[in-house]
């Protein structure tokens, strides 16, 4: 009889434990998982639609929305090289617009920085479309300054701004390996926070 309550015990303390361990998983994860929710449910519903399954773009006067395809483009780099959204087709795109009159801008660059320093060497890819009127001798002083080290194109023009159909800067937009636009994101952000890691790791992982 003492045996069998020690049993129950054992079994009735060893599935709270599991309980517990499970939970702790789901509730380390959850707003990772929360963070894809609308995404993945955009993309299961493109399997039903043709226009989306082909993935072809939006009309031109529809902004770019979560689960349809990035608007592919092409600007010059710091160094004049033409760079094409298109040619990182596989790997995660983290794209930013923004100007270096943008105080918000300034202020999220530096945990850009450390971002693309921790991810280089994997498949995500930074790109910062600056949209200065004055190009490269305003943007490199800037770049110097603050010692980014990740992709800068240059969109002296603001085509990216009516591409993207952007109206605040900084804008980012999260673009996953297939070239769907995940998530648009409007402000200064930590780039660099716990969440944020956990979640392009996941982004990086998944095929």
């Amino acid at each position: 009889m003492l045996n069998s309550r020690y049993r129950v015990v054992f079994y009735s303390f060893g599935a709270f434990t599991l309980f517990l361990l499970v939970s702790g998983f789901f509730m380390k994860h959850e707003n990772v998982l929360a963070f894809f929710s609308k995404y993945e449910s955009a993309k299961n519903q493109s399997s039903e639609n043709n226009n989306i399954k082909q993935a072809k773009p939006l009309p031109e006067e529809i902004a770019p929305q979560e689960g349809f395809m990035a608007p592919d483009f092409t600007f010059p780099d710091m160094n004049g090289k033409s760079v094409s959204l298109s040619q990182f087709r596989g790997k995660v795109v983290f794209l930013n617009i923004w100007a270096t009159w943008c105080g918000p801008c300034r202020i999220e660059m530096p945990d850009m920085e450390k971002l693309y320093r921790k991810f280089k060497k994997e498949d995500l890819v930074i790109l910062a479309v600056s949209i200065d009127r004055h190009g490269e001798p305003v943007v490199k002083p800037f770049v110097k300054e603050l010692e980014l080290t990740f992709p800068i194109l240059l969109s002296p023009d603001g085509r990216i701004q009516r591409i993207y159909m952007v109206n605040a800067l900084p804008s980012s937009f999260i673009i996953d390996k297939s070239g769907r636009i995940l998530t648009r994101v409007v402000g200064a952000r930590n780039w660099f926070g716990a969440q944020t890691i956990e979640t392009f790791e996941y982004l990086i992982r998944k095929t």
